[in-house]
């Protein structure tokens, strides 16, 4: 009897880890509108590549001169490398990039980074 309860236990404990692990992670629809999008082409000026996600740091320049700074939230550097991407050799920082992009639902600027255009070439890292 006693081991039955604390086999019950460690399972529902078990269970309770792994769900609570599941909803910290959130979904890209929550914070990014992915039903639309648009091209940023700037200079990169940071990338970080970490779990979950990796950040990259844009700067746009707009006609006028001004500068506007965009944090794009990507897919994990392994899922970087799986798309096709070199991350070192592919993006250099100070390069300018096209990126195909979420925008933020709450108009700030940060936007999900679906794909960006390297070497010449266009580089779908997710469809959402």
């Amino acid at each position: 009897m006693v081991k039955r309860n604390l086999l019950a236990s460690i399972v529902s404990l078990s269970f309770f880890a792994v769900a609570a692990t599941a909803l910290a992670h959130h979904s890209a629809n929550s914070q990014f509108d992915t039903s639309k999008e648009f091209i940023l082409t700037g200079g990169l000026t940071e990338r970080e590549e970490i779990n979950p996600h990796s950040q990259w740091h844009v700067d746009v320049t707009a006609a006028d001169g001004t500068v506007t700074s965009w944090k794009l939230e990507g897919v994990s550097p392994n899922n970087l490398r799986k798309a096709g991407i070199r991350v070192k050799d592919d993006l250099k920082i100070g390069g300018t990039y096209s990126f195909t992009v979420a925008p933020s639902r709450d108009g700030s600027h940060i936007a999900f980074l679906k794909a960006v255009n390297v070497n010449g070439r266009v580089v779908q890292m997710i469809q959402l």
